[in-house]
């Protein structure tokens, strides 16, 4: 564990790598808030991304890169979910327990595609808050250190989180023409739009208003100025295939 946190973040690291389930109070100066969770953020969680169902065989083999990126977006959902579980624990705000649930479903979404293509997982042993890719692991931790400061730190750290999901996403999807890995990056996209949404209304409820680092203004005020979105396709495993 990295020395420099805060003492009560590394608090919450410990609580999420051994799963407990525990909302800390009065520890570094921390207080416990409920915060009842906007229309926005319960519509962020409340539509499920995927349906069990059936597609097609892969059309095409993953190229290196593709597959390098698969593996990437894998953890850095896994990133949003395991910083999310921190700050639900840490601030008792249902937002992040709401969205946290929907990473979840992220996350599965991309294991999905990770085992249709026969790739490894760099998610499936590493516990809450350990990554295999090195640039992932150093942004959990300062993020985790930033959102330890207070709920609103942690709603800017969750803005933030967005912001790059929507960056990387859109990068990535530039570097490949497959139909599955498209679809539901799209997707995921679409949920990501979502979640900032419901942030930057968390922090506007507190006077705050915040400022984009990873997308344009112009990026931003189109997407937190727009209605929530609701999903619009599904990706179905293989028969046989991905239980």
């Amino acid at each position: 564990m990295n020395t420099r946190y805060p003492a009560i973040a590394r608090t919450v690291v410990l609580l999420l790598s051994t799963g407990a389930a525990v909302y800390l109070a009065g520890c570094g100066g921390g207080e416990v808030t409920t915060v009842a969770p906007s229309a926005a953020a319960a519509d962020a969680a409340s539509t499920p991304l995927f349906e069990a169902a059936r597609v097609s065989d892969p059309s095409s083999a993953l190229s290196a890169e593709e597959a390098t990126s698969l593996a990437f977006m894998r953890e850095e959902e896994k990133l949003a979910r395991d910083v999310y579980s921190a700050m639900a624990a840490l601030w008792g705000a249902q937002v992040f327990d709401r969205i946290g649930a929907s990473e979840q479903a992220h996350m599965d979404a991309v294991k999905q595609l990770l085992s249709r293509y026969g790739l490894a997982d760099p998610a499936a042993t590493t516990p809450a808050g350990q990554f295999v890719n090195r640039s992932l692991q150093s942004l959990f931790d300062t993020l985790i250190a930033a959102g330890g400061a207070s709920l609103i730190d942690a709603l800017v750290v969750g803005a933030e989180i967005e912001e790059l999901d929507i960056r990387d996403l859109r990068t990535i999807g530039t570097r490949t023409d497959n139909a599955d890995l498209l679809q539901v990056y799209s997707n995921l996209e679409r949920g990501s739009r979502n979640h900032l949404r419901a942030f930057a209304e968390q922090l506007l409820q507190r006077g705050v208003t915040y400022t984009p680092k990873h997308i344009t203004q112009a990026e931003y005020d189109a997407i937190v100025g727009s209605p929530q979105e609701k999903q619009s396709f599904t990706f179905h495993p293989p028969t046989g295939g991905i239980q």
